[in-house]
Parts: C-alpha cells; structure tokens; sequence
C-alpha cells in the first residue's frame, strides 16, 4: 500500500522495530538475524518479549509460536527474518512460515536487502518471487548491495507508515537521503524496470554455480576442519546464492595468506558470526 525512505537499512530496522511493536506484544526472530534488527527491538517497548528461534528451523519456530501465543494470548506477534542471510548464503523458508502463521495476529516481517535487485520479478525480492506480498506486514529494500546506491525503503501499510513518519527516530532526528542519493538509486530502479538488472543478476549467479563447484572439488582433499563450504551451498532445496562463505578454524591466518597474494579477503569472526562458525 505505501513505502517510506529511510537513509540505510540499518535505520530502517532500528526504526521499525524500536517503535512498532506496542506494551504487551511479542517479536520471534531467526536467531542468525541482522544486527540492526537486535539494536531496534533493545530499544522497542517489548524488551522482555523477544523470543529467538534456531536458524531456518522450522519446527523451532513453530515450537517457539506456540510458547508465545501461550503466553501472550492477546498480543499481536511479530516475526522477523532475512529472505537471503548476509552471512551464510541461506534463505528463509518464507512460504512454509507464511503458512504458519495464517488465520493469527502473527505479522511477518521480511528484510530482504540481500534478495534486492537479484531475486523476483524485476528485482523485486524473495517476497515477490514466491508470490507472498500479501501475507507480509513490511518489507525491507536497501538501495545498497546490488543497486549500488545508498538509502533503503520500508513496504507496508500505509496506517505503519505514518505511525513511523510521527514516530521512529532513526527517520525523524536525521537528515533525508540527498537528491543525488535519489537520483542514483533511481537510475538502478531504471535497470530492474527494463530488464538489464536481470540479465546481470543471472549472470551472477551462473558464476556463483561456477564458483562454488570449482572451489568445492578443490577443498575435496582438505579436511573439513580446516577449511569446507557449508551443505546449503549448491543445494538442490535452494536457489543459488552469490553469498559464499568459507568456513576455516583459521580466519586470519587464511587472510593475511589471501591477502599476501594479492586478494583481499577479511576473516568474519565472533560477534559478528556466532563462536566456531568463523569464516
């Protein structure tokens, strides 16, 4: 029904979540979910009713809505997850938890800045790809990653949008994005709208494919320990992603060698990923 800039997607999360949920809700989330999401719900009105799920589990979550629903039976929930996760390469199983959630005050709420510009018709995301824009609360378009740009875009209601307009901070206390800012994420929106986006976006990950089979025939000789790409990359369960982590005990080591011959390559390490999920 209605969108609302917001300078990043970071402010946009901290926006949403620090002012939508109201005294007496609850918020779920996949427990691999963006850190701008955490840091909106620490400052929410919901601080005691946050619930995590484990990552991409479905019977987890289920498990976990049934708690809440127990003990908030009047509450409006809210579910909070990443169409692709920025750190792993996988994707939500939106449908299924869409069906889930049917028939109850249960609102979904998809972040979907890694599926932006590369999944969907025209770009338009994970959501619109599996046909679900109308079991959705919001979701989340950043304008950086594949549209090179900068700014972002919450699509909802238009009753959340104005609630935001009057009431998240991370909009009202800063400066708008700048017509330059507009103008270049406009001329991306150019190259979804034509068809060039996607022409690009197959290319990318028709090399994410080349990649990732290339590079896991070579680590086939390499303990698993030391270094191994994870089981959802090249799953026939999933669509391919262009986000490859390599797993390694050794993160740094492995990128000051990297960057010796010329590639740089940064270890992500704890608390950005979780302790022994290094990369």
């Amino acid at each position: 029904e209605a969108a609302l800039l917001f300078n990043s997607g970071f402010d946009a999360n901290v926006g949403f979540f620090s002012c939508i949920p109201q005294p007496g809700d609850a918020v779920i989330y996949d427990e691999y979910i963006h850190a701008s999401v955490h840091d909106g719900m620490r400052a929410s009105r919901v601080t005691e009713a946050l619930y995590p799920f484990k990552h991409n589990d479905l019977a987890s979550f289920k498990h976990v809505l049934e708690q809440v629903k127990r003990a908030h039976s009047n509450a409006s929930v809210f579910v909070a997850v990443e169409s692709l996760y920025s750190m792993d390469g996988t994707f939500a199983p939106l449908k299924e938890i869409a069906e889930a959630l049917e028939g109850q005050n249960v609102y979904l709420v998809v972040d979907e800045a890694h599926a932006t510009g590369i999944y969907g018709p025209q770009g338009r995301g994970r959501v619109a790809e599996l046909g679900l824009e109308n079991k959705v609360l919001a979701r989340l378009h950043t304008f950086g990653k594949a549209l090179a740009a900068t700014g972002a875009v919450i699509l909802t209601s238009t009753l959340i949008r104005d609630y935001l307009l009057n009431y998240a901070r991370s909009l009202i206390y800063t400066t708008s994005l700048s017509n330059v800012n507009i103008i270049a994420a406009d001329c991306s929106f150019d190259l979804l709208a034509d068809g060039t986006a996607s022409q690009l976006a197959s290319n990318l990950l028709d090399l994410s494919v080349y990649f990732t089979s290339y590079l896991r025939s070579r680590l086939a000789n390499i303990p698993t320990a030391l270094l191994s790409l994870p089981d959802n990359i090249n799953s026939p369960r999933c669509p391919p992603s262009p986000i490859i982590p390599v797993m390694t005990s050794y993160p740094r080591p492995l990128s000051a060698a990297l960057r010796a011959l010329g590639m740089n390559a940064r270890p992500i390490t704890w608390p950005t990923v979780p302790k022994g999920k290094d990369r």
